[in-house]
């Protein structure tokens, strides 16, 4: 067996080395031919470089002539460098390739460049193009110039190939796209490999596949690669069915030698066997069968001595046995005969209810155990029923008939009693029989008739066939049929004209196969209204196991089903404007992405965020807002088309989809419309009420294949869109994506950072500009990134803002800078005071902390005074209670102000006369580019007069050289800040410039 394995792996080896010979020389072959065709290209592109007056001039004769010299080249031509075709040689001429691959890639590597399955735009043929670049005498791409191979040229010469008549070649593009056969099958060409059965993912070696239930060997082998990694490959397919027939033979031919030798070793051996031991067996069985008819066995021979000794044994065994059994057989009969007469228990009993004897099936009355001479009727029945039965007891030649009740665990027994009396003597016989059964199915049946009259449910008795034989008051009632009516009728009267005839028919074909149906379906009442019902239908089968009666039980659940539909549509429908909601929305983008898109019908999704909308519920109300909502929604509907549908997912957030937008152009189109709807006034209670909108656009399933991905990318577009102005539109990019993912590593890191304490205090000083003595310094915070380094404030701030980690990384910030306060007040100047940055959010949130500020500067022995908290402009104005009331709070404690970055925001003088700042510091912007005599200059005199006029102190920021430093003095500049005196220093560089500025001084 082992050897006719083997044979057929030799066989199947043979196959594979065979087609990888056949593989690799064919591929040999085509990568020759392929190389023919580089070459020709690329000596053909030198030609034209040659004649480079000529390449936008048509199509130089000798080209034609080339072409007729090169049968395997169907057309050539020359194209410049916008794809413009400026010379072809057969075909139409003013076609355009600039979108061709292999175009773009000749041009992009300067090299030859293959390319892919197409229909040839200047013949309308299927077609390989290969281009090669033109380039002129100073090295630079001005066209290219592409030669076109005709894929029933290329079949053909495959087929040359002399491939084996039953072998399978195919020739594919880096796209797996057919381009040559063998056989020769052109409606195959541009069509996937996987059409022949298997596919490109199979390994490179030789694999065993089944095509059209022919087994072959497959080897795959890529013939060429150009400079952009596109290919050409090569699978052959050969068939060893023929190979390993001769082996799957031998093996035949083996296994059916080796069954006739165990046939004959068999035979031999049941020969054996029935001389031996089955005729003597046979024999014995025989005479034991005569035994059983009552007959005693003959003598007969038999070939051994063991069995002659068990045969006389057997013979004795007969002898007593039959005698015995006739003896059973007499009692036997007579016993018969009486008990087979009394089909029930029976009782003859004297007329003082003594039991004379007992009958029958006696196991019904549970007897004692002791002799039955003694027993009386109370030992069968109780006495109350023993005297029941003796008060019953008939005249002479009389009888009488009742039923007993009898208690029983775990049931009660019911025997009817016949009591006859004997005409000579004084005694009765009383015939028992256990009606029990029958009393119980008597009062089930009743039961049943209840339950049947009285049901809610409806009830119908049908024949095989849905003749209606009866109903219950239920069925009348939910129908509207009265039972004269309906009586007679087949089921079909209730149809209800919803379900198709396919439908009753696998009902019935369940009915019949199983006895039974249960589901949902509609009827129509008497008066044609539909309601729906909840149906089961049983089948009672008489003796014969055929359909007699069909039991049909439904209870009616329209007011469930309009209560389901409710519920359903509150929970896939917004409550405000019977929009589809979040849910029915992920519903239907997950249903249209599920099926096949078609690429010229993208998936459009718009997300709409109505601007400002918050305003309108501040002012107005919610009630009003609710009202534009429904407005927006109706508008919407009424005046945008080519809508699939439109949901609104909550808040103000309202998302369109589209199905029908084809183009680029089309989809601005459809969102300009949309601008522009929103912009129409709102009539709300007589008042007109304009808004604006901003657009997210995401396109499926290039921008996302789940609606989770869509829904995010329109998202991400739409706030894109609020940071450009508002009221406008914004397409979803990967950049958008990328920035997104990019803002939530951040944010993660900035969470370690925190609990890591990555995070550090800087120190700038601030120069008294009169003596260049340093008093004051301000604390910037930085991010010391384990794997980016120092992170600038401008990236991280923000986000923290927004993630109000600003309050943990602020608290930092205020008891840090009292450490280093401490430190500088001790060894420095007693005076000295730092300025640390307070953001909005700090303000507003009630769980920031600054409300401890004073309580923490009191436990570091420091005066108030010592810390300046920096805040801008805009946070004078702002509206929230809170804010007000801390920085109210600060003030009074005794806390300096600073207003930073004037200048560049709402600069309000009357907020800055009310708030009760103690400095003012200029921006940047203004001190860059400040010189003598011009408006930079003026600007800062400007503000410096105004804050001395408030009474305030001036600190200018970002100066870097002396010359704005002498200006800004000449201007009556109190302090500055910058790179001319220090860029930030760390907290120990920074405490030994103050030292030895302060060395120096003393």
């Amino acid at each position: 067996m082992f050897s006719l394995w083997h044979a057929k792996e030799t066989a199947l080896q043979e196959s594979r080395q065979q087609a990888l010979t056949i593989a690799k020389q064919l591929a040999e072959q085509q990568t020759a031919l392929l190389k023919e065709i580089e070459n020709f290209t690329v000596q053909l592109a030198q030609l034209i470089n040659e004649d480079i007056t000529r390449s936008n001039q048509g199509c130089a004769d000798y080209l034609l002539k080339i072409q007729k010299l090169n049968p395997e080249i169907a057309n050539i031509g020359i194209v410049n460098l916008q794809g413009d075709a400026t010379c072809i040689i057969k075909g139409r001429a003013n076609i355009n390739i600039a979108d061709r691959e292999y175009f773009q890639n000749a041009i992009a590597t300067k090299s030859f460049a293959i390319g892919f399955f197409q229909n040839d735009r200047s013949m309308n043929t299927p077609s390989v193009n290969f281009a090669y670049p033109l380039i002129d005498q100073h090295q630079q791409v001005y066209g290219a110039v592409v030669t076109v191979i005709n894929l029933d040229w290329w079949s053909q010469e495959l087929a040359n190939f002399h491939l084996p008549s039953d072998a399978l070649a195919v020739i594919t593009d880096d796209n797996d796209r057919i381009i040559a056969n063998y056989p020769n099958d052109p409606l195959r060409f541009g069509k996937k490999i996987n059409t022949y059965g298997f596919n490109s993912n199979l390994p490179i070696l030789s694999n065993t596949i089944d095509l059209q239930g022919i087994n072959h060997v497959l080897h795959s082998k890529t013939m060429y690669q150009d400079a952009t990694e596109n290919t050409l490959n090569v699978y052959v397919a050969m068939p060893f069915n023929n190979a390993i027939k001769a082996a799957n033979q031998l093996f035949v031919n083996t296994l059916i030698a080796f069954i006739g030798m165990i046939i004959v070793l068999c035979i031999f051996a049941y020969i054996s066997l029935k001389r031996d031991v089955f005729k003597p067996i046979a024999r014995l069985t025989h005479a034991i069968g005569e035994l059983a008819t009552g007959k005693l066995p003959k003598q007969f021979p038999l070939n051994s001595s063991e069995l002659s000794t068990l045969y006389s044994h057997f013979k004795e065994m007969a002898k007593t046995r039959l005698a015995a059994e006739a003896n059973v057989k007499r009692q036997h009969d007579e016993l018969s005969s009486l008990l087979n007469a009394l089909p029930d228990s029976y009782i003859r009993i004297n007329v003082h209810g003594d039991v004379l004897n007992l009958g029958g099936n006696i196991s019904l009355l549970n007897p004692p155990s002791f002799s039955r001479s003694k027993l009386h009727l109370r030992e069968l029945f109780d006495e109350e029923r023993s005297r029941f039965l003796l008060s019953r007891l008939p005249t002479k030649n009389g009888t009488s008939q009742f039923e007993l009740s009898v208690p029983n665990s775990p049931t009660e027994q019911i025997f009817e009693m016949r009591i006859s009396a004997q005409s000579n003597s004084n005694e009765y016989t009383i015939v028992v029989q256990d009606i029990s059964h029958r009393k119980h199915a008597e009062k089930a049946s009743n039961l049943a008739s209840l339950v049947y009259s009285n049901s809610s449910e409806g009830m119908a008795i049908t024949d095989p066939d849905g003749l209606i034989l009866d109903v219950n008051p239920a069925f009348c009632e939910v129908t509207q049929y009265s039972k004269d009516e309906i009586l007679g009728n087949t089921t079909a009267i209730l149809a209800s004209g919803k379900h198709s005839k396919a439908f009753y028919h696998a009902m019935w074909l369940q009915l019949q196969k199983t006895g039974r149906w249960q589901g949902e379906i509609i009827n129509r009442r008497k008066d044609g209204e539909l309601f729906t019902e909840w149906l089961t239908i049983d089948t009672v089968y008489n003796e014969q196991h055929e359909a007699q009666r069909r039991v049909a039980i439904f209870t009616d659940i329209t007011e469930k089903k309009a209560a389901d539909e409710l519920i359903w549509h509150q929970t896939h429908f917004d409550h405000l404007t019977n929009l589809p909601n979040r849910i029915e929305l992920k519903k239907r983008l997950n249903q249209h992405l599920n099926n096949p898109l078609n690429p010229d019908e993208p998936l459009v999704i718009m997300l709409l965020d109505i601007d400002h909308f918050k305003d309108i519920n501040d002012t107005l109300g919610h009630f009003y807002g609710d009202e534009l909502l429904k407005l927006i929604a109706i508008r919407l509907q009424q005046e945008i088309v080519d809508i699939e549908f439109i949901a609104r997912i909550g808040g103000d957030e309202f998302v369109i989809v589209h199905a029908k937008l084809v183009t680029e152009e089309h989809i601005k189109k459809v969102a300009n419309d949309i601008l522009n709807a929103m912009t129409k006034a709102f009539i709300l209670e007589g008042e007109e009420l304009h808004i604006a909108t901003s657009i997210g656009i995401a396109i499926g399933p290039i921008d996302g294949d789940s609606s989770e991905l869509l829904l995010k990318a329109a998202d991400q577009a739409m706030y894109k869109a609020k940071q450009s102005g508002r009221n406008c539109f914004k397409f979803f990019n990967h950049n958008l994506r990328e920035q997104a993912q990019a803002r939530m590593d951040l944010l993660k890191s900035m969470r370690s950072g925190i609990e890591q304490q990555q995070f550090d205090l800087y120190y700038q000083p601030i120069v008294n500009l009169d003596s260049g003595h340093i008093h004051k310094a301000e604390a910037l915070i930085r991010w010391q990134h384990p794997t980016r380094g120092v992170i600038s404030p401008a990236e991280f701030i923000p986000l923290a803002e927004e993630s109000r980690y600003i309050n943990p990384l602020g608290q930092f910030v205020f008891t840090r800078a009292l450490q280093t306060l401490t430190i500088l007040r001790a060894q420095v100047d007693a005076d000295f005071q730092l300025s640390i940055n307070v953001s909005p959010v700090q303000f507003s949130c009630l769980d920031s902390g600054i409300d401890l500020w004073p309580a923490l500067l009191k436990d570091a022995n420091l005066p108030p005074s010592a810390i300046v908290a920096e805040i801008t402009e805009g946070l004078m104005i702002a509206p929230e209670q809170l804010t007000q009331q801390r920085l109210k709070a600060l003030v009074k404690s005794g806390m300096e102000l600073a207003l930073d970055d004037f200048g560049t925001g709402y600069s309000s003088l009357a907020y800055l006369q009310q708030m009760d700042a103690d400095y003012l510091k200029i921006d940047k912007c203004f001190v860059d580019n400040i010189q003598a005599g011009n408006q930079d200059l003026a600007l800062c005199k400007a503000i410096i007069t105004m804050a001395h006029q408030f009474g305030l102190k001036v600190i200018a920021e970002g100066i870097e050289t002396p010359e704005q430093q002498q200006l800004l003095l000449g201007l009556g500049c109190d302090y500055g800040q910058g790179y001319l005196f220090s860029k930030p220093l760390p907290e120990q560089q920074f405490l030994a410039l103050v030292s030895n500025q302060s060395t120096t001084t003393s």
